[in-house]
């Protein structure tokens, strides 16, 4: 007959060869033989555990908290039970009573602070990370988790090292590696980002979000082959991504393949029957192919699943601006304003429709309004300098036209309406200067 203590060690090699049923079944005979043996109900919590079973892991650690109230392993073990099943209020309440027990407790430290990180409490979040360094410095989880909440504050130096430390201690760590390629994605350093990413595909080939976070940033390259063959490869590895779609056919929009943007973006809605992003996104590959009604049907779609969306307002705005809705894109750059007062676009397009309907002094004040928000908003610049025109307010007209001229020196019509507002003013050199560079860039001069 085995005793307790064989009993034990039979159920821990099970457990080890990952058989947890037969180890549950054991560490249940050694709590029949003796119903207060801790350690038995210990084991068998972590075998429920590793399964997933969390509610089962849960009363097998309140079994050993009965008997050994100030077991700190315990109250870790039940808290990470608790975070892994969505209750993060008790199990901050557990890693707080392990660290209570046992102030050196590094990993209970550093769960609690993923915890306060989800919460958003960056400080507390920092100090426990801090904690856990001091307290066991080599473990490469916590630099990184601790370079994230540097990210977060934009202490970028700070992140970059502790990313770093994290990638000495372990070479193949791919969250450290992923997301110093993201920081440098983040500060637009974006062959930096490229070869981070890649670094992680070179540890794991099979990394779908790998493929998928370095085609954006190739598309942010307009390295727009490149960020196709990612994309497709990042499909292929996890089909069932939304998201992977959903930016491939943004890539094929920003080359013109509006037919193939759709297949994708279809296969994105497919996927994800509510997601906002590929409604829209199909809209507008619509409205390019001329699919008016279909992209009417679209942004109709993503604003009711969302009616905050403050990008289907817009967008919609511009399609009732293309079809001659005056009103209705009037009330929809309207509503995206209200939505997103911080986005200049529609505040310049409310201009422009403010302006059709002969309402000059209230588009004048979206245009600087668009370009309070983005001073280099050239189509703001340039349409101010139309409105001047048409006021026939000359002097501010060559100022708007010049000052599109500072951010694009190619702009031909820039220069042609510019040479415009020269002449009424009776500077016919410089209007004849601007119309001879207007034809050089091709122009069209009247």
């Amino acid at each position: 007959m085995f005793d307790e203590v064989d009993l034990m060690r039979r159920g821990e090699a099970f457990r080890e060869k990952k058989d947890y049923d037969q180890a549950i079944a054991i560490f249940s005979e050694v709590i029949k033989i003796n119903p207060r043996f801790a350690e038995a109900y210990y084991a068998r919590g972590n075998c429920y555990e590793e399964q997933g079973l969390h509610e089962e892991a849960i009363a097998n650690y309140n079994e050993v908290l009965r008997f050994s109230p100030r077991e700190p392993a315990a109250y870790y073990n039940r808290g990470c039970a608790y975070s892994k099943k969505g209750d993060r209020t008790q199990a901050l309440a557990d890693y707080t009573k392990a660290i209570e027990l046992d102030p050196e407790y590094a990993k209970a430290y550093y769960n609690r602070g993923v915890l306060y990180f989800k919460r958003g409490e960056l400080e507390r979040a920092m100090t426990d990370f801090q904690e856990a360094i001091r307290l066991l410095p080599n473990d490469p989880d916590f630099y990184v988790s601790r370079g994230l909440v540097y990210t977060v504050q934009r202490n970028f130096p700070a992140a970059l090292a502790d990313y770093e430390k994290a990638i000495q201690l372990q070479p193949t760590h791919l969250k450290a590696h992923g997301n110093r390629a993201n920081l440098f994605e983040m500060q637009g350093k974006y062959e930096e980002a490229v070869a981070g990413y890649t670094e992680v595909l070179r540890i794991n080939p099979k990394d779908a979000k790998a493929y998928l976070n370095r085609g954006l940033v190739y598309f942010r390259m307009g390295r727009y082959a490149e960020a196709i063959a990612d994309f497709t490869e990042a499909a292929r590895l996890n089909p069932k991504s939304a998201k992977i779609y959903l930016n491939r056919g943004l890539v094929y929009s920003k080359k013109h393949e509006n037919q193939k943007a759709i297949e994708d973006f279809d296969e994105a809605i497919r996927l994800e029957p509510k997601n906002v992003e590929a409604y829209i996104a199909r809209g507008s590959a619509h409205c390019a192919l001329g699919r008016r009604d279909e992209a009417l049907q679209d942004y109709n779609e993503a604003i009711r699943l969302n009616p905050n969306s403050a990008k289907a307002h817009f967008h919609r705005g511009v399609l009732h601006g293309l079809e001659g809705r005056l009103d209705s894109a009037l009330q929809d750059y309207t509503q995206a304003i209200h939505l997103d007062p911080k986005d200049p676009h529609p505040w310049c397009h409310r201009g422009v429709i403010y302006a059709k309907k002969h309402h000059f002094t209230q588009a004048l004040a979206d245009y600087e309004a668009a370009l309070e928000r983005d001073p280099n908003y050239l189509a703001a610049h340039y349409n101010r300098g139309l409105l001047y025109r048409i006021l026939g307010k000359w002097d501010e007209a060559v100022e708007a036209f010049s000052q599109v001229l500072r951010i694009d020196p190619n702009y031909g019509r820039a220069y042609q309406n510019r040479a415009v507002a020269y002449e009424q003013k009776g500077d016919h050199s410089k209007a004849a200067a601007d119309l001879e560079k207007a034809k050089q860039l091709g122009a069209a001069v009247c």
